[in-house]
C-alpha cells in the first residue's frame, strides 16, 4: 500500500492570532481548507496509487477519470466478494470492508443515480454491486432490537468500532430501503431495511442528545479519530431524516468547540486515552490533530489509504464550522489563563464481553485542563473504585504541551508491560497549574511511572533541590519526585534517554530509583516569574509530603489562594482542600468558551461578542 504525504504552505496557528478576528479571516480560512481539498484530490490522481476507494472517490468527485473510478470500485467489490465474487453477508461484513464503509457510502450517496449531489457518476452496474453490498452488511450489522433507545449509552468494541458498526449499518439500509429488489425482503431479525433505519434515526437523535447531555466521547485517542470522524459527517450529510442531520451538524460543532479550546497551534493538549506509547511521544500523528487542522484551513494533510476516507470526508462535505468555532481556534490570542473541565461518561455497568454498557449519570470521569498562552496543562480526575471502560483506562495521557514545537510536552508514563498497553496506569489530582500524579492502585501491564520529557528539553533543564526545571518559550514547568528529601537529589531519581525499540531518541525520563512515587508538575508564566531564581523560589514555597501513604500539596495558585492537595493511599478520590472532587459536576462543559448543565442537552459556545446555542433538545428541526 502506497503512503505519501502532502506538504503544503502551512498557515501557523501563530499567524492566525495575527488575523482580525472577523468574517473575512474566517472566509480565508475556510478558502484554505477547500484549496486544500482540491491539492488532496489532485495529488491523489497524479499519484495513481493507494486505496482504491480513496482514488475513486477523488476521481468522482472532480469528474476526472470516472470510467477508472468506476473500474477501481469493481474491483474492490470483487476483491471482497471472494474468488466466486459472490458477496454474502459474512463478506459484507468482514474487516476489510468494514474499515472502509464511511468511503463506500460517501461514494453512492454523492454519484449514484438519484443523488442530491452529483447524480450518474456511478455505472449501473457498479451502483447495483454497492446495493447489494449495503442490504448484505446490514444484515450483518444491525437488528432492530439493538436501535432501542435504551442501548444508546451501550458501546460494541470501541467507540470507533461501534460507529462503524452501526452509523454505516443505518446509511446502508437507508440507501435501499425503497428500492424494489429490497424493500420487502426481511433482515435475520425479521424486520425490513425500513423498519430498522426507523429504529436507527431514533437512536442516533438520541445517541446527538445524550452526548450533549452527559458528555462526549469516552475515548479521546490519536489514533482513532480518523476511524470516527467520517461517520458524522456521513450522517450529517446524507440521512433523510432532518432532525438526525441537524443534531449531527450540532454534535461536529460541539466536537471541534471541544478540540479548539485546549489545543495550542493545533496540537490538542488535556487529557487522551488509548494513547500508545509511540503515539503520546509525537503530535504529528494524532489524527483528531490532522484532521482539525485540514478542517479549519491550517494545514493539508493526506495518508493515501482507506484511513484518509475520513479527511476525504471532510473534503467533500458542505459541512462548515460555525464562525465562532474558528474564532476559537485561530484566534484566542494573549488569553487570560482559564479552566476547562468537562465530563466523560466512562463508568461501565455489568457488561457483557465486547459490549461497554455506560452509566452517564453515574458518576463520570473529570477531564481537567488548565489553559494558558504558554502552555496546557491536563489531568484525568477520577475515583479508583469505580470500574471505568477499558476503552478509557487504556494507555491514559495527562501532562503538559507546549506551542513552541508538535513534540513540545512532559507527562507520566508507565512503562507498558506484555503488549505495551497501560490499563489506568496512573491517577492525578489537579488545581490549575498544579498536577500530583500517582501510580494506580489497581493498574494492569504497569512498570515504573517515570516522566517524559521531549528530546529538546535535555540542554535546557537545570536540576536543582529536587525539582527538574525547565524553561520553553515563555512557559516554565517544575517537576519533582514526591516524598524524597530535598538535599538527597541523586537518591530520588535519575535522568535515562527513553530508547525506542527502533529509529531514533525522542527524549528523556526522569526516572525514580525506589517503588513508584508520586510527582508533582508545576506550571508558569515567565511574565508571572521573570527568572529562574523566581520560579525556583515559587517551588520551593510549596509544601509536600507523603502522609499515611497519601501524596499531600499545599501551594498558593496563580489566583493568590492557599490551596491543599491529597492523592493516592487509600483515598479513592483526589482532595482539593479536603473535600474529593466533583465527578458529577453540574457543568457537563465549563469554560468561558464552551458551557452547558448536565442533563440541559443545551450548549452554548461563546468568544467575545460572538455567541452560538446549539439546543439538542428541539424535537423540530425543518
Amino acid at each position: 500500500m502506497t503512503r505519501y504525504i502532502l506538504t503544503w504552505a502551512l498557515v501557523s496557528m501563530t499567524a492566525c492570532t495575527s488575523l482580525a478576528a472577523d468574517s473575512s479571516a474566517f472566509a480565508k480560512a475556510r478558502e484554505r481548507r477547500r484549496a486544500f481539498g482540491d491539492e488532496l484530490m489532485a495529488g491523489i490522481l497524479a499519484d495513481g496509487q493507494g486505496h482504491p476507494l480513496v482514488y475513486a472517490l477523488a476521481a468522482l468527485y472532480t469528474d476526472k477519470n470516472p470510467a477508472v473510478a468506476n473500474s477501481r470500485i469493481r474491483e474492490a467489490w470483487e476483491g471482497a466478494a471472494g474468488p466466486d465474487k459472490t458477496m454474502t453477508s459474512e463478506r459484507a461484513g468482514a474487516e476489510g470492508v468494514k474499515w472502509c464503509m464511511r468511503g463506500w457510502l460517501r461514494i453512492y450517496y454523492l454519484f449514484h443515480g438519484k443523488s442530491a449531489f452529483y447524480p450518474g457518476r456511478l455505472e449501473p452496474d457498479v451502483q447495483a454491486k454497492l446495493e447489494e453490498l449495503f442490504f448484505l452488511y446490514g444484515c450483518y450489522k444491525s437488528t432492530v432490537k439493538r436501535a432501542q433507545l435504551g442501548n444508546v449509552w451501550h458501546i460494541q468494541g470501541s467507540e470507533n468500532h461501534d460507529m462503524m458498526d452501526l452509523s454505516n449499518a443505518y446509511l446502508a439500509l437507508q440507501a435501499v430501503q425503497n428500492l424494489a429488489a429490497y424493500r420487502d425482503r426481511k433482515l435475520p431479525d425479521g424486520h425490513t431495511p425500513s423498519e430498522h433505519v426507523k429504529a436507527w434515526e431514533a437512536y442516533y437523535a438520541q445517541y446527538a442528545l445524550e452526548r450533549a447531555r452527559n458528555g462526549l466521547f469516552v475515548e479521546i485517542s490519536p489514533t482513532y479519530g480518523k476511524w470516527f470522524v467520517g461517520e458524522f459527517v456521513n450522517m450529517f450529510e446524507f440521512a433523510e431524516s432532518a432532525l438526525v442531520r441537524r443534531r449531527m451538524e450540532m454534535l461536529l460543532h460541539l466536537m471541534w468547540a471541544d478540540w479548539s479550546i485546549d489545543q495550542l497551534n493545533g496540537v490538542r493538549g488535556g487529557g487522551k486515552t488509548r494513547c500508545y506509547q509511540d503515539y503520546a511521544q509525537m503530535a504529528p500523528i494524532d489524527s483528531w490533530d490532522l484532521l482539525a487542522k485540514h478542517l479549519m484551513g491550517i494545514e493539508g494533510w493526506l495518508w493515501n489509504s482507506h484511513g484518509n476516507l475520513s479527511t476525504m470526508a471532510l473534503a467533500t462535505s458542505r459541512y462548515e464550522l460555525p464562525d465562532v468555532v474558528l474564532d476559537i481556534a485561530l484566534d484566542k490570542g494573549e488569553f487570560t489563563p482559564f479552566v476547562y473541565q468537562s465530563t466523560r461518561p466512562a463508568k461501565q455497568t455489568q457488561s457483557p464481553r465486547g459490549l461497554y454498557v455506560m452509566d452517564p449519570k453515574g458518576g463520570g470521569i473529570v477531564r481537567y485542563s488548565y489553559c494558558m498562552p504558554e502552555c496546557v496543562m491536563g489531568s484525568w480526575m477520577l475515583d479508583t473504585r469505580t470500574s471505568y471502560a477499558a476503552i478509557n483506562t487504556q494507555n491514559r495521557w495527562q501532562g503538559v504541551i507546549f506551542p513552541t514545537g508538535p513534540n513540545a510536552r512532559v507527562y507520566p508514563q508507565s512503562v507498558g508491560l506484555g503488549n505495551g498497553k497501560t490499563y489506568s496506569q496512573h491517577v492525578a489530582v489537579q488545581h490549575r497549574n498544579v498536577m500530583l500524579v500517582a501510580h494506580h492502585p489497581k493498574a494492569k501491564q504497569t512498570g515504573q511511572m517515570r516522566v517524559w520529557f521531549d528530546k529538546g528539553f535535555r540542554e535546557r533543564i537545570v536540576e536543582t533541590d529536587g525539582w527538574v526545571i525547565v524553561k520553553d518559550g515563555n512557559a516554565w514547568l517544575g517537576v519533582r519526585v514526591v516524598g524524597g528529601k530535598d538535599d538527597a537529589v541523586s537518591t530520588a531519581y535519575e535522568l535515562r534517554d527513553a530508547k525506542p525499540a527502533k529509529g531514533e531518541v525522542r527524549g528523556f525520563c526522569l526516572w525514580p530509583k525506589a517503588g513508584k512515587p508520586p510527582v508533582a508538575l508545576v506550571a508558569s508564566r515567565v511574565s508571572v516569574h521573570e527568572t529562574l531564581d523566581d520560579f525556583l523560589a515559587y517551588l520551593t514555597s510549596h509544601k509536600h509530603g507523603i502522609v499515611n501513604g497519601r501524596a499531600t500539596y499545599t501551594f498558593v495558585d496563580d489566583l493568590g489562594a492557599e490551596k491543599d492537595l491529597e492523592l493516592g493511599g487509600d483515598l479513592p478520590i483526589p482532595l482539593i482542600d479536603g473535600k474529593p472532587v466533583d465527578l458529577y459536576p453540574e457543568k457537563v462543559f465549563d469554560s468561558p468558551y464552551l458551557a452547558s448543565t448536565h442533563g440541559s442537552g443545551v450548549v452554548t459556545i461563546r468568544n467575545g461578542d460572538r455567541k452560538l446555542v446549539l439546543d439538542f433538545s428541539r424535537t423540530n428541526m425543518e
